[in-house]
């Protein structure tokens, strides 16, 4: 800002809202609706009822993502600049020059409660103070979260003088906070309205939506409606509402490389299990490390639905160009994690090539010689893993049942069911290459009626309505599952499963479900041997020399020993304590946080 504006009466201020699709955490959030309209109305029209600022500009990027909202500002009538995507200092730039400011609100387009009041509270002290970047008192709390005023004399300096800094450039007054001597500090008294810890009221995870609109829906507010003191309140009166996205960790400042790409196989002759464990993974390095995820997925289509569904960037790769497309997406997106869980992939020689561009990188579950070239690599403890040869490898080697990855969460208050009938849930995957599921069926017509089947059709089973109208038409006691997503709900109330062997066999024994376990391979037996072993199920080896018979009578003796099923139960829940995902995500986290070097980071906002 000149000395000329400066000293005259009238001080130009403009409200900049930084605002891109490309969130890693959750992308499309700034056109997310929330009580109806686009979280970038919200900003917009509560920015309107400030006293003091005149413009209000959209900075955003250059890609053609964010069409969208260069399309939303036409028609709200709103300035819309567009820059570099990796640089939000330098889109700052812009609109500043653009609006011919003096003073810049900063906005941040992720905080649907901005109180105008409270702007106005802080530029007016900046003003009066003739500083450079304001800040409260020390000791003064706010619940109010996403702006940060300053000069323009502030940014050219900036410019000038830490344009390369990875914080100036994806945070812009983040390096004031971290560097205070830079400018000029002015310091805002309380704000008696506000004066309150707020807790999480940003948006950057499908929690945080949901959060939102749950407390627009208990104010019966319509957008725009509920003020940050109502708000506030409501909070007060009802702090249970805060469980929804309590869970949900700030992203740090220093957040470079907060990026992981996760490579796994999904859908058709892979099955769903290794897509449903890695969204698990993805949404809690997200939403309690701060750390973002992006797919590249080998299989179906299909397959991409629960990635996207979860909030994540997924596109399925071309096999036999995958190397370039990992190249590709490493130089354009400056991951600080790689994480591969799948069978085929880049060769080892290919992932060290890889590990030498990106801080940390991780396998799950991973036999092949990849595994050499990682940091990290876990395992449950499994007889083929304690085989591995490990000689001359650098790898961080995690194995133990702690480490067991679920793609749903732990219910660990499970009641026993103390029915007469039981139940028996019957899951072969979500693909059943081996058609298993009717196979079972048939030789559990062996038995009496006298309990109940319920038989999961996985998304990807061949010709599955033909096979659900076959097995109810076996016996009036068979029933299948369809369409379902979660089986959360079905392992809490099944006495028994006959499963095939796979993510399901560790998701039941957290659940507590005593399980019987069928092999499609030679390595899937061996890991259920593991699980016979721990006493959570019973293996009944790789499942084309097992005949209809054993599967018949190893079930009617499950279901008529309760005693043998409670030590079961009980094994499974000691066992496998549903945690892994957590677990792991905060052992790369750390581990990303000692290895990472400086490096250009993607821009967030």
């Amino acid at each position: 800002m000149s000395a000329r504006r400066y000293d005259n009466e009238h001080l130009r201020i403009v409200a900049v809202i930084q605002a891109r699709m490309g969130s890693t955490r959750l992308p499309g959030k700034v056109l997310k609706p929330i009580a109806g309209k686009p979280l970038l109305w919200h900003a917009v029209h509560r920015l309107k009822s400030s006293h003091l600022i005149e413009d209000i500009a959209i900075a955003t990027t250059v890609n053609p993502l964010d069409d969208a909202i260069v399309e939303f500002a036409e028609r709200e009538g709103i300035a819309v600049v567009r820059g570099p995507e990796d640089d939000v200092l330098a889109r700052f730039a812009l609109a500043a020059e653009a609006l011919d400011a003096d003073i810049i609100v900063r906005v941040s387009s992720d905080a649907p409660f901005l109180d105008a009041g409270f702007i106005d509270h802080l530029v007016a002290s900046l003003i009066e103070q003739g500083g450079d970047y304001v800040l409260l008192e020390d000791g003064a709390t706010t619940a109010h979260e996403g702006v940060d005023p300053f000069t323009r004399r502030a940014l050219d300096k900036l410019m000038m003088d830490a344009r390369n800094d990875p914080v100036a450039r994806e945070h812009v007054t983040g390096y004031f906070k971290l560097h205070p001597e830079f400018v000029r500090i002015a310091r805002a008294p309380a704000y008696p309205q506000l004066a309150r810890e707020g807790g999480r009221l940003t948006i950057d995870t499908p929690d945080d939506l949901v959060f939102v609109e749950a407390v627009h829906a208990r104010m019966s507010a319509k957008a725009g409606e509920a003020s940050l003191a109502d708000l506030l309140l409501l909070l007060e009166r009802e702090p249970g509402l805060r469980a929804i996205n309590a869970h949900v960790q700030q992203k740090p400042l220093d957040a470079a490389s907060r990026i992981a790409l996760i490579r796994c196989d999904g859908g058709g002759a892979f099955g769903y299990g290794h897509v449903k464990r890695m969204v698990a993974l993805a949404r809690a390095l997200r939403d309690r490390e701060g750390i973002g995820s992006i797919f590249l997925l080998n299989g179906t289509e299909d397959a991409l639905l629960p990635i996207r569904r979860a909030g994540f960037e997924a596109e399925r790769i071309n096999p036999s160009v995958e190397f370039d497309m990992f190249q590709s997406t490493i130089r354009s997106r400056e991951p600080g994690l790689v994480i591969l869980d799948c069978r085929e992939s880049v060769s080892m020689v290919e992932l060290r090539r890889l590990t030498a561009q990106v801080p940390v990188t991780a396998v799950i579950d991973d036999s092949s010689r990849r595994r050499l070239a990682a940091d990290l690599a876990y395992y449950p403890p499994v007889p083929q893993v304690e085989a591995l040869d490990w000689h001359g490898a650098r790898t961080i080697v995690r194995t133990g049942w702690q480490w067991t990855l679920l793609g749903l969460p732990q219910q660990s208050q499970r009641p026993g069911r103390q029915t007469s009938r039981p139940t028996l849930l019957v899951s072969m995957g979500g693909s059943d290459p081996m058609g298993l599921t009717l196979r079972a069926a048939r030789a559990l017509t062996r038995l009496e009626p006298v309990f109940r089947v319920r038989f999961v059709i996985g998304p990807g089973m061949e010709d599955r309505e033909r096979v659900a109208r076959a097995i109810v038409a076996l016996r009036p006691n068979f029933e299948t599952i369809e369409g379902a997503d979660d089986l959360a709900i079905e392992y809490a109330s099944a006495d028994a499963a006959l499963v095939a062997f796979g993510v399901s066999a560790y998701e039941l024994a957290a659940f507590g479900v005593p399980a019987i376990y069928l092999g499609l391979t030679k390595d899937h037996a061996l890991s259920a041997s593991a699980f016979e072993h721990a006493g959570m199920g019973v293996s009944l080896g790789v499942a084309e020399n097992v005949t209809d018979e054993a599967i018949a009578k190893s079930v009617w003796q499950l279901l008529n020993d309760a005693q043998r099923r409670r030590e079961m139960r009980a094994a499974g829940l000691m066992t496998i304590d549903g945690e892994g995902a957590t677990r792991i995500a905060a052992d790369l986290a750390k581990d990303l946080a000692q290895r990472r070097v400086r490096r250009p980071v993607t821009a967030a906002g």
